[in-house]
């Protein structure tokens, strides 16, 4: 059986089961105690986990997460690191990998294909707004749940991209060799490019049902990826839309200039492949030569043709066979004509200087031509040839409707966030209106990426000074409004407008609620007699007033509150203090002739054994109360813990309570210690468990074992973050 299973975690998270095995962590499937929830609980292995630069990528992952919240990004709850542990709490998916999905179907129908590649891609956005890089993209890494929704996780080797701006050739390859992206494979730096890559290659393996490139060993497999170019898909499944195929061949360019430059280019492009299946982007059209191009070429081949059908012919000399004087008819007439011998005899013209000055003067005006042709066309207005188009007015124009419309010339589009234009208007060209250009030009477009939206952090309980510098840091500007809270200390966030995680544009103005502290209203004192002590402190609290509780002894029934320090109908500040006398219920009417005023009249402070007195200190009953010996427990409090809360102490053995509910006043004893009587006998290991009466929210912030033969003891363990926890 596995070790880890029936482990708890920082006292929370409790193991059952193993669900997932890597090279690097193993991830388990547990149960979250205080939220009642189920978690995956990520666990680095032991063997990693004094590994310096495997530990470095474990912590990576959290920290990349921590700073994403979409709903295709698994989330992240929590990291600890406990026993030796380094661990990370996610968002459990139930559900399966999308290499799964691929080896079950073996090719995916482009509608899926689609449908999972566009939901990949908004996750891959929202990651490289924030600077992340992925590194990993490959079907191992995204989870399918039964709903179609798609979730990307494992960001362990992610990289934040103005920290790797610097990258170089010896960082080491990271990811999976068979989705790498080129320059991953060399080793150079990589940027949000490189995950498009990968998103090409899975797109491949989705429509194919097989990987683009494949090999004997991992260095083969990289070595296609830098030099060989993939097999079109159409070639193993012919039903492959021709618009579809080039989405993915572009996504897979070499050169990472060639590909889709962001996440929401490719999604344009899938987005009217989606409405118009017919449609073609022409990425990889074959080039085709412009007509003057080709009419200056034909004119130096005419050139060259006749220049070398007017060079002189030159006969080799050949020997003449000696006469024969009765036969000379029968000698051929072209080698008995004299004229050759005279012309050997006169002296030769060299007519090779004349040719090539001929060529060069050639090629001289021809090229002025041409340079006077294009120098004249960048200001041309009019159109001289049917070659000839006038350029329209693209600004303001739907990328895509302007492809429709000027099918003549060829839009080249880059991307920029705008607050003027909306998400894929034109908004500027390169060549002007009215200017003439060529049937056929690429024309190089600006196209909007609409106005840059941003997430909303939680920054409620944060001080001011640090939401504020949250706030801004996502690009919004803060406007500070105070307000009176009873829960939330002076100079902390209260809340915000718009709410946390809510997605707004950049820039947007978030009120930001800052407490100046509990309201100075007044208000009553209730009637407390007569009730229990968690009826008592339930009422005060609705009231606006602190309860301190004290035990006296009393004939009265065991925790009925039998006096009150305010008397009821008393009109006092919100936040007073009142004690609320409780009756221990040890006192007999036999025992003692004394009326319960008398009792406290005479200013007796009788406590209850574990309880805290009013001035702070603890006292214990000298009195044979309880067999065994007394230890006095003195308990950090957190600077953090301001609001009211109730302390309650356990035996760590049988969980029964040591003390009954003790209140604490957290501005009273918040950076304080808290002092508690405890009797027993031999050694007993305790837990502290704080709850809060706001939120009804409880658990463990401190394990003590006592030695009460000794009456010494020692804290083993301490959680200051339980009260903050509670609280929120």
């Amino acid at each position: 059986m596995d070790k880890f299973i029936g482990l708890k975690l920082d006292g929370r998270y409790q193991i059952t089961e193993l669900i997932g095995v890597g090279g690097m962590s193993d991830v388990y499937k547990g149960i979250d105690i205080m939220e009642n929830r189920t978690v995956a609980v990520k666990i680095l292995k032991r063997e990693f986990a004094e590994n310096e630069e495997f530990v470095r990528y474990f912590r990576n992952e959290s920290r990349a997460i921590a700073v994403l919240s979409h709903p295709n990004i698994v989330k992240i709850f929590d990291v600890g690191y406990e026993h030796d542990l380094q661990y990370i709490v996610m968002e459990y998916i139930n559900g399966i990998t999308l290499k799964e999905c691929i080896e079950q179907k073996g090719m995916l129908q482009w509608r899926e294909c689609v449908h999972y590649t566009i939901q990949i891609l908004r996750a891959l956005q929202l990651a490289h707004d924030r600077g992340i890089i992925h590194r990993d993209i490959k079907p191992q890494n995204v989870m399918l749940l039964a709903d179609g929704t798609i979730k990307v996780m494992d960001f362990g080797i992610a990289c934040f991209s103005r920290q790797n701006a610097a990258g170089t050739n010896t960082e080491r390859t990271m990811g999976s060799v068979h989705y790498v992206s080129p320059e991953q494979a060399r080793g150079e730096r990589t940027d949000e490019r490189g995950d498009l890559y990968s998103v090409g290659v899975m797109m491949y393996e989705m429509l194919t049902g097989r990987k683009p490139f494949d090999g004997e060993t991992a260095v083969a497999v990289a070595l296609k990826h830098m030099n060989e170019e993939p097999v079109r898909p159409s070639e193993y499944n012919s039903n492959i839309y021709k618009g579809l195929e080039e989405i993915v061949l572009r996504a897979m360019e070499k050169e990472p200039t060639k590909r889709y430059q962001s996440a929401s280019e490719m999604i344009r492009d899938i987005e009217a492949f989606k409405s118009d299946q017919s449609i073609t982007f022409g990425y990889f059209d074959e080039p085709v030569k412009k007509p003057e191009q080709q009419s200056v070429l034909d004119g130096l081949k005419t050139s060259v043709s006749k220049k070398r059908a007017a060079r002189p012919k030159v006969k080799k000399e050949k020997p003449k066979p000696e006469p024969v004087p009765e036969e000379p008819e029968e000698y051929p007439e072209e080698d008995y004509d004299d004229d050759d011998d005279d012309e050997d005899e006169r002296p030769r013209h060299n007519y090779i200087l004349p040719i090539l000055a001929a060529m060069t003067v050639t090629v001289i005006i021809v090229a002025t031509l041409f340079m006077a042709n294009v120098i004249m066309g960048a200001f041309q207005t009019t159109a001289s040839s049917s070659n000839d188009y006038t350029m329209p007015n693209l600004i303001g124009l739907n990328y895509y409707e302007a492809r429709s419309l000027y099918s003549e010339i060829q839009l080249v589009a880059s991307e920029e966030y705008s607050s003027e234009y909306e998400a894929g208007i034109i908004m500027e060209q390169e060549k002007a209106e009215g200017r003439i250009v060529k049937v056929g030009d690429a024309i190089k477009v600006t196209v909007s990426k609409g106005t840059r939206t941003v997430t909303i952090p939680d920054v409620v309980n944060y001080h001011y000074s640090s939401a504020y510098a949250a706030l801004t840091g996502e690009s919004l500007t803060v406007q500070r409004v105070e307000i009176e809270s009873d829960d939330i200390s002076s100079g902390y966030v209260v809340k915000t407008d718009p709410v946390a995680y809510s997605t707004v544009e950049e820039g947007t103005t978030v009120k930001v609620y800052v407490s100046i502290g509990p309201s100075v209203e007044d208000t009553t004192v209730p009637t407390l007699v007569g009730l229990t002590v968690s009826e008592a402190q339930s009422l005060l609290e609705d009231n606006y007033l602190v309860a301190k509780t004290q035990y006296v002894e009393s004939s009265e029934e065991a925790g009925t509150v039998i006096d009150q320090s305010v008397e009821a109908g008393e009109t006092v500040t919100r936040n007073t203090t009142v004690t609320i006398y409780v009756s221990d219920g040890t006192v007999t009417e036999e025992d003692v002739d004394l009326s319960d005023d008398e009792v406290i009249d005479d200013g007796s402070t009788t406590t209850y054994p574990g309880i805290i007195i009013d001035n702070g200190t603890t006292e214990t009953d000298t009195t044979e109360t309880a067999s065994g010996n007394t230890v006095i427990l003195t308990i950090d409090i957190p600077a953090r813990a301001t609001n009211t809360y109730y302390l309650t102490v356990y035996n760590s053995e049988n969980g029964e309570a040591l003390t009954s509910t003790i209140t604490l006043n957290g501005a009273e004893y918040a950076g304080g210690s808290l002092a508690i009587a405890l009797t027993g006998e031999g050694t007993m290991n305790v837990y502290i468990m704080a709850k809060s009466p706001r939120t009804g929210l409880q658990m463990t912030f401190a394990e003590y074992t006592i030695d009460f033969d000794t009456g010494t003891y020692y804290r083993s363990n301490y959680w200051s973050s339980a009260f903050t926890i509670i609280d929120s």
